[in-house]
């Protein structure tokens, strides 16, 4: 039984953590540095022609650091630019908003069908 409940602490533990290392709901959009994710920002919508996706995440760090830090990852997942603060990938269009509330930065994330 102590076995079980290590095994079992193990992989709450792991799989907390790599829950946390990606922009909720957006799978594979890693967070950047220790910034975290805002509670109950998260709103998701499926629709015919696409999904409506909005999360958030805040921390400590100057905009241009994350900005710099999402230019260089996001291509490597396949998004690809479309212009500041913008990418696509496939039919999807991910825009990016960095806002500054009580010291901290906000990193609003915005996933919207692209418009044939």
């Amino acid at each position: 039984m102590n076995i079980l409940f290590k095994i079992l602490t193990f992989f709450f533990i792991y799989f907390h953590a790599v829950a946390d290392e990606f922009v909720y709901g957006l799978g594979d959009v890693p967070i950047f540095k220790d910034m975290i994710s805002i509670e109950d920002s998260h709103i998701l919508f499926d629709k015919v022609n696409g999904r409506y996706l909005y999360s958030e995440i805040k921390g400590k760090y100057k905009v241009q650091e994350i900005q710099e830090y999402y230019e260089k990852v996001l291509p490597n997942l396949g998004w690809k630019s479309l212009r500041i603060n913008s990418f696509i990938r496939g039919n999807e269009i991910l825009e990016i908003q960095y806002l500054i509330d009580n010291g901290e930065t906000k990193v609003v994330f915005t996933i919207s069908p692209k418009n044939n």
